[in-house]
């Protein structure tokens, strides 16, 4: 489900039954990685979104969003921090738990934003639509945290880790290289999957309003920058920018996977506008959930 590249060229990839694996790909074996924490697997949920800390060589600090249950049995979905020694992960710290949780529209995408002090990651609205709009409840939500699991004192909602609101189930976060813009790929509820770009304390929405429709009277309301599509649903899922290591050509595009129809997407940039958007895989190995860009250039994508 995730899929995160180590300094020294090592592939570390989660399972959403409860499994994590360290790649070698120079030696083309997998070693699993012990300690995980048992997930609560139901429908979309389990171990799902990870982070390696910035100085992960150094620290083996990895950062883990995975579905758990409270202390009622209720569905619930949990942010932790552990240290990975010797394919081991020790010492679990628990940065935000109790977020809302169902069998689906968990989120739990978490990425190190560039300055490396600050974790930003998402949660569903677990399907719970309306309270997406509510900023007393913790689904449907983009979050920015400290790397302790503190919350930043220039968040937009005080005492709050909440960063956006009227989201529906963000399955993509990424900041595009060179810049401090924030994009998210999100799921519409069966057209209208979403290509946003995430601005603090912005409302995406849902569930009033979708995709790049405009909604007036709507509160700090920010529209899909583009939708896919307007009468169907592709199901989008991780997105990356391109570095152009092997095809300069595609240097700073969006690349980004689908679930539902199983798609590889390459979207062309002018600005903050697409211009142009190319299918480079279409349905031909089921259902795409994660992509990344390797050392080397060569992209890498999950699939179930």
């Amino acid at each position: 489900l995730s899929l995160n590249f180590a300094p020294d060229g090592e592939l570390y990839a989660t399972e959403r039954p409860g499994k994590m694996l360290r790649i070698d790909l120079q030696k083309n074996k997998v070693y699993p990685i012990g300690g995980v924490p048992k997930p609560r697997v139901q429908g979309e949920a389990g171990l799902l979104g990870m982070a390696l800390d910035p100085n992960f060589a150094d620290n083996g600090m990895v950062y883990i969003c995975y579905s758990t249950r409270d202390a009622k049995g209720d569905a619930a979905n949990r942010l932790s921090r552990f240290k990975l020694e010797a394919d081991r992960l020790t010492g679990e710290k628990i940065l935000i738990d109790g977020l809302p949780g169902a069998t689906y529209h968990n989120g739990c995408r978490v990425i190190v934003a560039p300055d490396g002090q600050h974790l930003f990651f998402s949660m569903g609205e677990a399907g719970r639509a309306a309270q997406a709009q509510s900023l007393n409840y913790l689904g449907g939500k983009i979050f920015r945290i400290d790397l302790d699991g503190s919350i930043p004192a220039d968040n937009p909602f005080q005492s709050s880790p909440i960063w956006t609101y009227g989201n529906r189930n963000p399955q993509g976060l990424r900041f595009r290289p060179g810049t401090d813009e924030f994009w998210s790929t999100e799921h519409g509820p069966d057209t209208q999957d979403e290509l946003n770009l995430i601005v603090k304390g912005g409302n995406y929405g849902w569930p009033k309003c979708r995709g790049t429709d405009p909604c007036p009277g709507l509160k700090d309301y920010h529209p899909a920058v583009a939708e896919f599509d307007h009468d169907d649903t592709v199901a989008t899922s991780d997105l990356i920018f391109y570095s152009g290591k092997l095809k300069p050509d595609w240097k700073g595009n969006i690349l980004f996977v689908s679930l539902k129809t199983g798609r590889l997407y390459r979207i062309v940039l002018d600005g903050q506008k697409v211009t142009q958007k190319q299918i480079l895989i279409d349905g031909r190995y089921g259902r795409l959930r994660d992509i990344a860009e390797g050392p080397d250039g060569e992209l890498y994508i999950s699939t179930d």
